[in-house]
């Protein structure tokens, strides 16, 4: 192509990124890399007189494979193809349709085959590499700058918040060698629901090494604000979280768990000889927690039993039963966000528990998995676009000269001390 002089424009739509260099001439000047995956380099002529220097841009395009777009089905040049990161084989698109996988419930193995496979990057195509750390290093780099979005700064201020958690059980022997019947628990999953006008989504999940009342503590404490009503179930973990972190919210015990942890009672007590006064009540227990007026003289049959169980529970349990009666109001008038139970944030991670149980033994790195439940919210919430993913990267690489902040695997943990389990 003819310089400026000869009247021929260039065909380079690229500015020059040297200080000083603003406004100078650039030229096209061939391309890098290997057939296939070949990126555009340019020629600049410095208006201020310093020497000529070849650039490569913030954020190469990798070459065309299609003479139109595969999104808006235009003709486009060979050196319009997808951005990338500098030094990065694959481009900012394939970095996003991973993520987007991992959220969906991919596994790091199958999301790294199916990358390679689409940019065509299979060092041997006879046998395709299934390692996943190709994936688990983006997750890692990226999965925060997709989320940031999208990330609650505070608590909601009105409805309700939901709590509860995701135990993850593993196998383990006792002190004596032999097998602990249920396994132990590896570690849980705090979840957390709330409402923005009036549609309940996840507003916050995260991995603990246990469940005690310090980890609420740092859960509760992760956003700002105090939410005016909290939902959860009778954990003793939650109930000392929620007393010292937020005292002033009304606090209404799961109806469900309630109503589950006396059918239970009273089945046990069944099996233990008082099944002439418990079977008749079983089949009441469900109706009975349908308003007050059910729940009376099916509280007093209960304690004409005789059972001491049931006794002992209705002594603790009775009176802040018939006080969430009285605060629940009709269900025709009750708005979406005053749940009585726990159950749609037990529906919105039911797919996230049957995604992670499989995988439970692998995951000990406390720091990683949270930047994989990020993914999985986003999934969850219905926020994951591939393209709303692309465009993050690339604006947080361009802010960054093309570069990500940050070394990858700068979050593992030290040899033989999991931050997880």
């Amino acid at each position: 192509m003819g310089g400026i002089g000869s009247g021929r424009r260039s065909k380079a739509r690229a500015a020059c990124p040297r200080p000083g260099h603003s406004g100078s001439r650039v030229k096209l000047d061939g391309t890098y890399g290997t057939a296939g995956h070949r990126r555009q380099r340019y020629r600049c002529f410095p208006a201020n007189g310093d020497n000529a220097h070849v650039f490569s841009g913030v954020l190469p395009r990798e070459e065309s494979w299609h003479a139109n777009c595969e999104v808006c089905e235009r003709p486009v040049a060979r050196r319009d193809g997808p951005q990338t990161a500098r030094h990065y084989q694959f481009v900012a698109r394939g970095i996003a349709g991973a993520l987007k996988a991992v959220g969906a419930g991919a596994s790091y193995m199958s999301a790294s085959r199916v990358a390679r496979e689409r940019a065509n990057r299979m060092r041997d195509a006879a046998a395709p590499s299934d390692h996943g750390q190709l994936v688990a290093d983006w997750v890692e780099v990226f999965a925060p700058v997709v989320f940031e979005a999208h990330h609650p700064c505070a608590w909601p201020t009105t409805g309700s918040v939901v709590l509860d958690h995701l135990p993850f059980r593993v196998r383990a022997l006792d002190a004596a060698g032999r097998p602990i019947h249920g396994g132990v628990v590896a570690f849980d999953v705090f979840c957390a629901m709330g409402y923005d006008a009036g549609r309940a989504k996840l507003w916050r999940l995260e991995a603990f090494a246990d469940a005690s009342a310090a980890s609420w503590r740092a859960f509760l404490g992760r956003l700002a604000g105090v939410p005016p009503r909290v939902v959860c179930d009778a954990h003793d973990g939650i109930l000392a979280a929620i007393d010292a972190h937020w005292p002033e919210s009304e606090l209404y015990l799961c109806e469900w768990h309630l109503q589950h942890a006396l059918t239970r009672l009273l089945e046990n007590q069944s099996r233990r000889g008082y099944a002439a006064g418990a079977a008749p009540l079983l089949p009441r227990v469900e109706r009975s927690f349908s308003g007050v007026h059910f729940w009376r003289p099916f509280a007093n049959d209960c304690r004409a039993a005789g059972i001491p169980a049931p006794d002992r529970w209705l002594d603790h349990n009775d009176f802040l039963i018939q006080w969430q009666f009285q605060r629940r109001g009709l269900a025709s008038v009750r708005p979406p966000d005053m749940p009585l139970t726990t159950g749609g944030l037990e529906q919105k991670t039911r797919p996230i528990r049957d995604v992670l149980h499989p995988r439970r033994h692998a995951l000990k790195n406390r720091a990683r998995t949270n930047r994989m439940l990020m993914l999985m919210q986003l999934h969850a919430n219905a926020q994951d676009s591939e393209v709303a993913y692309r465009k993050a990267i690339l604006d947080w690489l361009a802010a960054n000269a093309g570069r990500p902040r940050g070394s990858r695997r700068s979050i593992t943990d030290p040899r033989g001390t999991p931050s997880l389990r």
